[in-house]
């Protein structure tokens, strides 16, 4: 059983390494202007503007957690800003009384990443979208906004990771983005 497992498991893994896979996050330098420069050091020479409303602190701040690796950035080479981020809700679970027994969650982003040298400029721009759900039926009121917070904070980590997948793969790229 042994052999059988290596005679498979030795030529796939022979192709993998063969097939071009790389990690988007992983230490492999670029070169960018003679200088070797990986996509984490570019995701974090990004600034994020300003997001309103309670929902896009939560963005903003699960965005600094996931570009922001190292702390705040010591050189701010582009900005990104966010359009339109909103988290409506619906209602998707309907007692025979009209009484609503579950809500679904639904955000949208729009994001464009532009260089502060030329703000008019857009490097990259993408839209991120996000659901969630969570059950009302005889929920107390704490419980309930607590799950409705742990919902909103979810949406936008998933949201920020959609949003740092993109700035990630277009420094990939485009390694000479400046």
């Amino acid at each position: 059983m042994l052999s059988v497992l290596r005679i498979f498991l030795i030529p796939a893994l022979l192709a993998l390494t063969g097939c071009g896979f790389q990690p988007l996050y992983g230490n492999q330098d670029q070169q960018a202007n003679g200088l070797s420069v990986p996509v984490a050091q570019s995701l974090d020479e990004i600034q994020i503007g300003l997001i309103p409303d309670r929902t896009g602190q939560i963005l903003h701040q699960a965005l600094e957690d996931d570009l922001q690796r190292d702390g705040a950035p010591t050189v701010e080479l582009y900005h990104l800003t966010i359009n339109n981020y909103g988290i409506g809700s619906q209602v998707i679970g309907i007692q025979t009384d009209s009484s609503a027994t579950r809500l679904r969650y639904i955000a949208n982003a729009n994001w464009t990443l532009s260089p502060i040298s030329d703000p008019r400029r857009i490097l990259t721009k993408g839209n991120a979208q996000a659901n969630d759900a969570i059950n009302i039926l005889d929920q107390q009121y704490f419980a309930l906004s607590l799950q409705d917070t742990q919902v909103k904070t979810t949406i936008a980590r998933e949201i920020a990771e959609q949003i740092t997948a993109g700035l990630a793969i277009y420094f990939r790229k485009h390694p000479q983005a400046q």
